[in-house]
């Protein structure tokens, strides 16, 4: 399918590249982020931080900072009326008051005059503590039962022995979102005895309870705004600044803004989970899949945040794309002090669709069988159980995408003559070393299947009010634009339901109905649905109202081009003034289909649907340096109905250079619970001279459940990327490579063993799993060491 290649202010309605209404701003560097806000009077909030991954909080004098001039209020965690938060379960502390469980763990805040004494201020509280010995290596975690949830299912007969059986263990690294704008936003006072929390976030009502609930107000008492998101990619879905400013707005009772520098956002925000994953697959000798062992290790951090829900994401999903008949499938979200982990772009499944697509690539080479007809051979269809009793139910084109993809084109090889290559087309780009003679081509393909929206009984659903009047609608819907383009897509599908070209749409705050989290590819399939059931009642009830004044027949009449228009399309008046003026609304609200957690025995699905896609990757490396460039990447992706092309497209291709960066080069190094590096100068991100060509294309099989058939995409092009990276290198290489990212060091072979990406360090061995655990019950935490 051809992708329009040029956005439009003009275009209207499904289907048309829509530029996005921010578009303009932001090219001119006038749009505003959550760190450019500012408000007169406002003081600046600053956070001391833990110093240790682990320790005892002996002494926490707040007294040097509160008497430092231009200082209007420094809080600990003894001023927090209660004291612990959380995003699923409340046991992070606001501020911490008996330990502290990792480096930059909040102790206490400060409001001043300025940033710089605010600074100050924050380092001149005394702080004694006593280290405690921390956890940093999560399979030690797992020892000591230090586990959040520990998942356990079995499907078919799992005492099946395939002929060939294949078996390995891969690890993934720490990522961090490395969005542009660090965390950042003002909280002020409402003059009514409430407050007011302003910044950036993916869901304004997670945030409220937490933050009422901390302050000990009523949920009424609180408004939070979402403005000005600079990135997010499951990055904001927590509270890092929200209720110390709030603290410090209420205690002083004037507004307070916080701005993290970019290496305090390392250091105070979650990433992903760090994972160890065993997996082994039985097939016969002609490549018929017959079971799936799996042996799942997801380190947690040391609170719980969204780790039971990341690790049963992958628990389900290690499957991939595929039809198996048996498994025996095991994992474990377990606690270390090594600092905080959450989700990130393809939250808890990335992780074992590497492991998944590692091991799958390995069977093919054993079976001496082209890894795409392997794949493909083994497609999920239509009808088939998922290894967790969930019928696919839903349109599966699996081998389509597959093949599909196989026959994209292939970019041209080097030329011969070194001379006609341009250096940026080498591997290491500008002023590279690399010679043609060592340069090796590789080529893999991977296919990954994602659950779109939250899943194991997880209430998703979105609310929204559209108001339409003079022929300009308005719609209030509480879903965060956190980049992924909502905001676009939400106006589009007014105009088409409505024929109507003028659309806006309102910043989300909780004066708003409550809407679903950006998280999960959700907000098209969800707000998006809410968006075109509740424009469809508002169309009802504004052409009722027209047909009732003109003594017309209402199934005759439809709206189209900013006109009533009659059966027949001839325009009978512009909407502008069939309304007379007059204000329309509708309200509406949109329940997806409820599912069950992993362990419970009925038969509801346990995702709402899933989505596939697959990925051919092409890459140059340089077997002596070990360096890569990433040619091409071929993409297929199931995608329901397309919206807005270009956005699809846009969707794509930054998905799968962030993937592309987790395979290659972001590693988040943790040592004895210290981050080693958490800056840009040493944590590498791809940048546009990394990024390859992405050819994208899609397949379209209308979803069930939706009037337009769409579906959600935004997350699979990020999760299958890290594995056809390093498969590709691995084809160039004829290495293992068992890690993401594969750096050079590894790719050159300079070192080796998959003690190269271990999620963090320790003295003891790094084993491979599978892994033997106490029996329950587990120590669920935070814990303090006998």
């Amino acid at each position: 399918m051809k992708l329009d290649q040029e956005t439009s202010p003009t275009a209207t309605g499904i289907g048309a590249s829509l530029q996005r209404p921010d578009a303009i701003a932001k090219v001119r560097g006038e749009f505003e982020y959550a760190p450019d806000l500012l408000q007169e009077g406002m003081l600046w909030g600053a956070t001391r931080r833990s110093e240790y991954p682990y320790a005892r909080l002996i002494r926490v004098n707040l007294k040097p900072a509160q008497e430092m001039p231009g200082v209007h209020a420094v809080l600990g965690a003894w001023d927090v009326p209660d004291n612990r938060f959380g995003a699923i379960n409340n046991d992070q502390p606001v501020l911490a008051d008996d330990f502290v469980r990792y480096v930059g763990e909040p102790i206490a805040i400060v409001a001043a005059e300025d940033a710089e004494t605010a600074r100050r201020a924050a380092a001149a509280i005394e702080i004694e503590y006593e280290p405690q010995i921390p956890i940093t290596d999560p399979v030690d975690a797992l020892a000591a039962g230090k586990i959040y949830r520990h998942v356990k299912y079995s499907h078919g007969d799992p005492t099946v022995v395939g002929e060939i059986q294949v078996e390995g263990t891969y690890t993934t690294a720490r990522q961090d979102h490395s969005f542009m704008a660090p965390d950042a936003g003002i909280a002020r006072p409402d003059g009514h005895g409430g407050v007011e929390v302003i910044g950036a976030t993916q869901w304004v009502h997670a945030d409220r309870p937490q933050i009422a609930a901390s302050l000990g107000f009523p949920q009424e008492k609180v408004l939070v705004r979402n403005v000005g998101v600079g990135g997010s990619f499951g990055g904001r879905v927590s509270i890092t600044w929200q209720i110390h400013g709030a603290l410090l707005a209420m205690h002083t009772g004037r507004p307070v803004k916080f701005l993290y520098s970019r290496k305090e956002t390392f250091h105070a925000r979650y990433h992903r989970h760090p994972s160890r994953i065993w997996v082994r697959h039985h097939a016969t000798r002609d490549g018929i899949l017959l079971k799936v062992e799996a042996r799942l290790l997801y380190e947690g951090g040391p609170y719980s945040h969204t780790s039971a829900a990341g690790i049963g994401n992958g628990c389900t999903l290690i499957q991939g794309p595929y039809r198996i008949p048996n498994a025996e499938i095991e994992g474990w979200a377990v606690g270390t002090n090594n600092g905080m982990c959450g989700p990130l772009r393809g939250f808890g499944v990335l992780q074992a669709i590497f492991a998944c697509e590692s091991n799958i690539t390995k069977l093919a080479r054993e079976l001496k069988m082209d890894g795409g007809e392997l794949r493909a051979k083994n497609a999920l269809q239509h009808g088939d159980h998922w290894i967790f009793r969930q019928v696919q139910d839903r349109p599966t084109p699996v081998e389509e995408i597959i093949k599909k993809c196989q026959a994209m084109p292939l970019p041209p090889p080097l030329p011969d003559d070194e001379r006609k290559i341009h250096p940026v087309h080498l591997p290491g780009g500008i002023a590279t070393p690399t010679r043609k003679q060592h340069i090796k081509r590789g080529i893999a393909i991977c296919a990954a299947a994602k659950n779109v929206c939250l899943s194991e009984g997880a209430p998703v659903n979105s609310t929204a009010l559209i108001t339409l009047r003079d022929g300009v609608a308005t719609i209030d819907c509480a879903a965060a634009e956190v980049g992924q383009g909502f905001v676009t897509i939400a106006c589009q599908i007014v105009q088409t339901v409505l024929g109507i070209s003028k659309v806006h749409i309102n910043n989300p705050d909780t004066n708003m109905p409550p809407a679903a989290t950006t998280d999960g590819s959700q907000q098209t399939v969800t707000s998006g649905t809410v968006v075109q059931i509740t424009a469809q009642t508002l169309k009802e009830r504004f052409l009722k109202f027209f047909a009732r004044e003109h003594s017309l027949d209402v199934n005759a009449l439809d709206m189209r081009d900013d006109f009533v228009v009659d059966k027949d399309g001839k325009h009978i008046m512009p909407i502008a003034e069939a309304g007379m003026g007059l204000v329309f609304r509708a309200t509406e609200r949109f329940d997806q289909r409820s599912t069950r957690a992993i362990e419970d025995e009925s038969d509801k699905p346990v995702h709402v649907t899933i989505g596939f896609s697959a990925n051919r990757c092409v890459v140059d490396v340089d077997i002596e340096l070990g360096l890569v460039k990433v040619v091409q990447m071929d993409i297929v992706h199931d995608i329901g109905r397309i919206i807005n092309p270009m956005q699809a497209q846009g969707q794509i291709e930054g998905g799968a250079v962030q993937g592309m960066g987790l395979g290659l080069m972001e590693n988040l190094k943790a040592e004895n619970g210290y981050l080693l590096n958490p800056d840009w100068r040493s944590y590498h991100i791809p940048t546009i001279v990394d990024a390859p060509t992405i050819n994208a294309d899609f397949v379209c099989y209308p979803e069930p459940g939706y009037y337009y058939g769409w579906k959600g995409i935004a997350e699979l092009p990020h999760v299958q990327a890290p594995a056809a990276v390093v498969a590709a290198v691995r084809d160039a290489t004829g290495l293992d490579l068992p890690f993401a990212p594969a750096t050079p060091e590894y790719v050159a072979h300079i070192l080796e063993g998959n003690d190269a990406i271990t999620p963090t360090s320790s003295s003891g061995d790094h084993r491979h799993g599978p892994w033997k655990v106490l029996p329950p019950p587990y120590d669920m935490g935070p814990w303090v060491r006998k």
